[in-house]
């Protein structure tokens, strides 16, 4: 039977070829959609993630990372007597202008950086990131400058008329809102930014002694400290990508790209599938006079369907991940996880396979004496 299904493929190669290209070019679609909303929320949460911190202490109702606003520096203090805490950091976080060397103006997300530069960048193709502590010395991403108009450790800028110096190049620092991050001291950043006054930082970041949970923690410092808000690292990853991905419309308009997608690439199987049965339906009969019953012909149907998929999502993963690679180098990468891209071939076999009863019904209304008809 499966042979008898390959060869019905095969009778009209050329519809065969453009079916597989039609779908590994929706199956990609999906996929791409799917990775860059994967890749959004990476970037959205990548300073939260990879902070050495069980728990951030911000103001009330801060809606993401981005839109901090200020808070008492002694709250770091009153953090840090909390049972529970083996330390807390402080961390500044505002939004700032920098003036290139050829005049333009480009908004950045200025990050200050407390003594042990907690929250700063986790990888560096230069310098290192003590350099913050230097005077006026920040840290710029190599994604971003071209965009900030620099080239490399040396070059001098400005923000609000104050000398800013680049002490390191960091990589992969993306950012979501296309304003780069500027990492520098806490210090050097009030400088820049004169909304902050010098007894106030954004967030407080702390860790948990061993064998105390972040939620217990979480708990007592709401308890503790007044006036703040309170999130394991989790819980402020997770508020920060829903801001970005529903609050902003981004995700939702991602999510139904990619099921259109979908449905799309069930629409082009099912009318290849009943192409197939129509232009076989002499065959069909035949088989079934033959004595073949059509639970044995709906498999074949099956088959094809599953053929199909499987030719357009093996071509369609193939040209993901070379576009995935490509875009590693760029602010906004497709990225995916074995459980994500798992998820997504298995959701374009189903709809394989329910492309197929439209192709089914027809087959069901085959009759056997037709080929002994003249």
């Amino acid at each position: 039977m499966i042979g008898i299904a390959i060869k019905m493929l095969l009778d009209n190669k050329t519809r065969l070829v453009i079916t597989i290209l039609a779908i590994a070019v929706l199956f990609f679609l999906s996929a791409a959609q799917v990775g860059l909303l994967v890749g959004w929320c990476s970037t959205t949460s990548a300073i939260i993630r990879h902070t050495d911190a069980d728990i951030w202490v911000m103001a009330r109702q801060t809606p993401a990372f981005d839109y901090g606003t200020s808070i008492p520096e002694n709250r770091i203090y009153q953090v840090r007597s909390v049972p529970g805490v083996a330390w807390a950091e402080g961390m500044f976080m505002a939004w700032n202008t920098w003036q290139c060397p050829d005049g333009r103006r480009v908004n950045v997300e200025l990050v200050g950086l407390d003594d042990d530069c907690v929250g700063g960048p986790w990888s560096l193709r230069a310098g290192r990131v003590e350099m913050v502590h230097l005077p006026d010395t920040v840290i710029v991403d190599e994604l971003f400058l071209s965009a900030l108009g620099v080239r490399g450790v040396g070059d001098e800028v400005e923000m609000y008329g104050r000398r800013a110096m680049i002490g390191g190049i960091s990589q992969e620092v993306r950012t979501f809102t296309a304003s780069p991050f500027i990492f520098t001291s806490m210090k050097t950043a009030r400088k820049y930014d004169k909304r902050y006054g010098d007894d106030e930082v954004t967030y407080v970041l702390a860790r948990c002694v061993p064998g105390q949970s972040p939620e217990q923690v979480r708990d007592a410092i709401l308890e503790n400290v007044p006036q703040v808000g309170c999130l394991t690292s989790s819980q402020f990853a997770v508020l920060t990508m829903k801001y970005w991905m529903l609050e902003t419309g981004v995700g939702i308009t991602v999510v139904v790209t990619a099921v259109l997608g979908f449905l799309v690439s069930a629409v082009v199987i099912s009318q290849t599938l009943y192409a197939i049965t129509q232009d076989h339906l002499e065959n069909h009969a035949a088989l079934l006079a033959l004595g073949f019953g059509r639970l044995q012909l709906s498999f074949m149907v099956l088959v094809q369907s599953v053929l199909l998929g499987t030719l357009g999502t093996g071509l369609g993963s193939a040209i993901y991940f070379y576009a995935a690679r490509m875009s590693s180098r760029t602010p906004i990468p497709m990225e995916t996880t074995p459980e994500v891209f798992s998820g997504i071939v298995l959701t374009s076999f189903l709809f394989c396979l329910l492309a197929s009863f439209l192709a089914l019904r027809t087959l069901f209304r085959v009759d056997p004496g037709q080929v002994f008809r003249v």
